[in-house]
């Protein structure tokens, strides 16, 4: 099924002032003055989302009467794109590289580049390490001392 987006980014028609296709795309599109500002913006903006060809381009000449320049977005799914090729080749080794130099933050997991401080929780990995791997010699430790008195 055929989807269409009418996408504006606040151009108005040459010789038409932009004050004037604001009023008339807030009362035709049913939104209040501050939205309609953020129209003007510069951002380009989603106006309605969801449409067939047809109303596509229906609401688009509609638009364009009030002055306001806008583009219709085809958003269909591609089928072809939905479909694998199962590549019988070696993958390539460059993945492996890319992946090797790539760090888990051993507080929150994040992974990232080769990096002092986790870019997500912001601590120094160094430390945080070291500080880890303390805990664990002295849960081994303890586990050690566990097993020790069960066997007596």
């Amino acid at each position: 099924m055929a989807q269409f987006q009418i996408l504006y980014s606040g151009e108005v028609s040459r010789g038409l002032d932009a004050e004037v296709v604001r009023r008339h795309l807030a009362r035709k599109l049913g939104i209040d003055e501050r939205k309609a500002a953020q129209l003007f913006s510069g951002r380009t903006v989603v106006i309605r989302s969801g449409l067939t060809r047809d109303e596509a381009e229906r609401l688009q000449s509609q638009l364009a009467e009030l002055g306001a320049v806008t583009r219709i977005k085809d958003r269909t799914p591609d089928d072809k794109a939905a479909k694998f090729k199962i590549d019988s080749k070696r993958p390539d080794a460059t993945l492996n590289d890319i992946t090797a130099a790539h760090v888990e933050c051993p507080r929150c997991g994040h992974l990232q580049l080769e990096a002092e401080h986790c870019a997500r929780c912001g601590i120094d990995i160094a430390t945080a390490r070291h500080l880890k791997r303390k805990e664990d010699l002295m849960i081994e430790k303890k586990i050690r001392e566990l097993r020790a008195g069960r066997a007596k």
